[in-house]
C-alpha cells in the first residue's frame, strides 16, 4: 500500500525547497506538499488527503500549521511532532518549565548544562515592573511566544529607564506578560545545536546581543552573521538525546552559550524544526531522516 503524507512548510523556505525536490523522487510514498501561508481549507470539508494521511510533518509557520496539528489529534493521525508538544515549544514560559524538569531529571548526567534564572511579568504597570526588575539587571525580554516571526523579540535592558525604550518600541505588547531571562555575560558567541534523529550538528556564530552591543545598529538581520561548524561534544550529545526523549522530539535545535567565569554552558533557547541555516547539504540527511522514519511506520 502506497503511504500518503502531508509536508506542511512554508514552500519558498531555503532548506524546505531543497528537502521538497528530494523527496519529490522518492517512489512508494504519495507527498502532499502543504503551504500554511497559501493553502487554506474549508473546516466543514476538509479535504481527503488531509483525512487519509498516513502521517503529517508540519514544520510550524503560522496558526495554519497549529490548525492542522489540532486536526491530525482530533482524527487519531499520526504526526511527526504531535500538537502538544508544539504548543509546549510555542509557549515560553512551558517550554522553560519542560527543559528545568529535563535537567533536574537528568542532574547526574547534564552536570555541566544550566539554565538562566527566568520568569515571567507584565510591563502593563511599568513603575511596578521598573521596581521589580531593578535588582535583576541585566535581563533579556522576550516574547512569550516564538513562532510568530513578526511577533518575537529579544530586548537587553542593562540599565532601568531602557525599560522606557521597550515599552516604546513594543507598546502593542502590554497588555500581556513577557518571558525574562538574566543575562549571561558570554564569550560572545551562541552555540546552536541542531539534531535530526540520532544526528547532531554544531554551528557557531556570534550573539546579536553582543553586535548590538558593539556597533548600536537599528536591526539586526541574524540570517547574514557569519556562521561556522563546531564540534560536537560527548555532553552535547547526550544532552540532545535527553532533550529528544523527554520533550518528544525528532527534528529540533536549541541554543547554548558559555559564560565568560565558568566551563559550563548555559541553555538559553530551543525550537522546534529549526531553520538549520550554515549546515552544509542538511537537506539529504533530513531527506533521509524523513525516508526512514516513514519506512519504519
Amino acid at each position: 500500500m502506497v503511504k500518503k503524507i502531508v509536508f506542511s512548510a512554508r514552500q519558498d523556505h531555503e532548506v524546505i525547497s531543497h528537502i521538497i525536490n528530494n523527496l519529490k523522487q522518492i517512489k512508494n510514498f504519495e507527498f502532499i506538499f502543504h503551504d500554511p501561508q497559501k493553502d487554506f481549507f474549508c473546516l466543514s470539508d476538509m479535504p481527503m488527503f488531509f483525512k487519509n494521511a498516513d502521517l503529517m510533518i508540519v514544520k510550524i509557520r503560522n496558526e495554519c500549521s497549529i490548525d492542522l496539528l489540532h486536526y491530525a489529534k482530533l482524527y487519531n493521525i499520526p504526526t511527526l511532532h504531535d500538537i502538544d508538544t508544539i504548543l509546549m515549544c510555542k509557549n515560553k514560559i512551558a517550554l522553560d518549565h519542560a527543559l528545568r524538569k529535563a535537567l533536574e531529571i537528568h542532574s547526574g548526567d547534564l552536570e555541566n548544562f544550566l539554565m538562566p534564572n527566568s520568569w515571567n511579568h507584565s510591563l502593563l504597570d511599568k513603575n511596578k515592573f521598573k521596581k521589580w526588575a531593578s535588582p535583576k539587571l541585566p535581563i533579556v525580554i522576550k516574547s512569550h511566544y516564538q513562532h510568530d516571526k513578526y511577533n518575537r523579540f529579544n530586548f537587553l535592558v542593562q540599565n532601568i529607564e531602557e525599560i522606557n525604550k521597550f515599552c516604546e518600541r513594543y507598546k502593542q505588547f502590554l497588555n500581556y506578560d513577557v518571558y525574562i531571562q538574566k543575562f549571561i555575560e558570554c564569550d560572545g558567541f551562541e552555540r546552536k545545536v541542531y539534531v535530526i534523529g540520532d544526528k547532531v550538528f554544531g554551528i557557531k556564530r556570534e550573539n546579536p546581543i553582543y553586535i548590538y552591543l558593539r556597533e548600536k545598529p537599528e536591526n539586526i538581520d541574524v540570517g547574514l552573521i557569519k556562521r561556522e561548524e563546531f564540534k560536537i561534544t560527548e555532553d552535547i550529545r547526550k544532552l540532545s538525546k535527553i532533550l529528544s526523549r523527554e520533550l518528544k522530539l525528532k527534528i529540533f535545535g536549541f541554543d547554548l552559550v558559555k559564560p565568560i567565569d565558568q566551563n559550563k554552558l548555559y541553555l538559553i533557547d530551543l525550537n522546534d524544526f529549526p531553520s538549520f541555516k550554515g549546515i552544509a547539504n542538511i537537506e539529504k540527511t533530513i531527506t533521509k531522516f524523513i525516508k526512514d522514519y516513514i519506512l519504519a511506520l
